[in-house]
């Protein structure tokens, strides 16, 4: 019997990639949108630490200013959540729903000890949690002393337990009081039970479909195993939500894997220019993709200096790729960027840097008196 054939799809090169990737980011250059538009554009933002979703809307969008993020959060038109990959996202209220539902199998097995918990003990323990949380914010501590006192009689083991207390959290359903989304925050965390609106889950290919377009809308062209790798949405969830998905083109990247797209997506040519930019701690466009294959904007030879353990240092951009690392600090008086490259730079990359740099330094720190790049 003759093998099979493999299909035959337009190859897309390592730069095309980037400046695909670049455009849907808004990368390339500032547009004109709302943030409630644009957080659903770049399906939410990663909100790990609280400043990241103010600095990434500022390299993103024209005229940005702190207040426009903050009135939308306090407003309840942003949420504030574990979403994807267990992590903290901002995403809008109206898509809330289908984020929490698309991700709930993958917030469970971000950490889950074998053999439990029983599915009855934790849908007790939610329904306690939302009722302990639905009139009063509520921190993370208060939270695990509500929850240590009425500890399952399954959680017997000490890993049980301490699931059964990260759950409280991450897989019940709380969202973030607004105030710990705010760029000042510095205190602990308050958690709230969202309305009832929002605990409304959607129907599941609707959630699906709605989480795996935002990917590609947002990071595309991609493989299921980069949307599963942002998404933390299972593979078969994944590939189920593509055969709905009529308007799709398939590619290939030079390493050979099947890559699929919206056919109005935006895919520049490789040589479009690309600015010096400043991306935020955690920010999304380096995570977009499965972890191998961030080297779209990522080159392999930086990964260990800006993603390692936990963390995702702040990065700039030079010609579409990280070149380095930046680092923000400010006295009563001044307040300086420093520019960390990870290779010498051309004198009209350090000069694009520092004349960006010194608009988010005044962005960042706009009390002080002097705002300066040290280069």
């Amino acid at each position: 019997m003759p093998a099979r054939a493999t299909p035959s799809f337009p190859t897309l090169t390592l730069r095309e990639l980037n400046r695909a990737l670049l455009a849907r980011q808004m990368l390339l250059e500032r547009e004109q949108l709302g943030v409630v538009a644009a957080v659903e554009r770049l399906g939410g933002l990663q909100a790990q630490w609280a400043p990241a979703p103010f600095v990434a809307l500022w390299s993103r969008l024209k005229g940005f200013e702190r207040d426009q993020l903050t009135r939308a959060i306090d407003k309840g038109e942003l949420i504030k959540a574990t979403l994807m990959r267990a992590t903290l996202h901002l995403v809008s209220r109206r898509e809330y729903p289908a984020y929490s539902l698309a991700t709930l199998d993958g917030r469970f097995g971000a950490w889950r000890p074998p053999g439990g918990p029983l599915i009855a003990d934790l849908e007790r323990m939610h329904a306690d949690v939302m009722k302990f949380a639905a009139k009063t914010p509520r921190t993370r501590e208060e939270i695990r002393e509500h929850i240590s006192e009425h500890m399952p009689k399954s959680a017997k083991d000490e890993r049980l337990r301490n699931w059964f207390l990260w759950a409280a959290v991450a897989t019940s359903g709380l969202v973030w009081h607004p105030e710990g989304a705010h760029f000042e925050h510095r205190q602990l965390a308050r958690h709230v039970a969202p309305p009832a609106v929002l605990r409304k889950a959607p129907k599941a290919d609707a959630a699906y479909d709605l989480v795996v377009r935002h990917h590609l809308e947002a990071f595309g062209p991609a493989s299921v195993a980069d949307i599963a790798t942002w998404s933390s949405v299972r593979v078969p969830h994944i590939r189920a939500a593509l055969a709905r998905i009529k308007d799709l083109v398939r590619f290939r990247d030079e390493k050979g894997r099947e890559l699929v797209d919206l056919k109005r997506a935006p895919r520049p040519p490789a040589d479009a220019p690309a600015p010096a930019k400043f991306l935020a701690r955690f920010d999304a466009a380096i995570l977009g993709h499965d972890a191998a294959e961030r080297t779209r904007i990522l080159p392999a030879e930086y990964k260990k200096q800006v993603i390692f353990s936990a963390e995702v240092w702040t990065t700039f951009l030079v010609d579409g790729f990280v070149a380095g690392r930046y680092k923000l600090s400010a006295t009563k008086k001044d307040a300086v960027l420093e520019l960390q490259p990870f290779r010498p730079l051309r004198k009209a990359d350090k000069a694009a840097l520092v004349e960006e740099g010194e608009k988010l330094v005044r962005f960042y720190f706009p009390e002080a008196k002097n705002h300066g790049v040290r280069a």
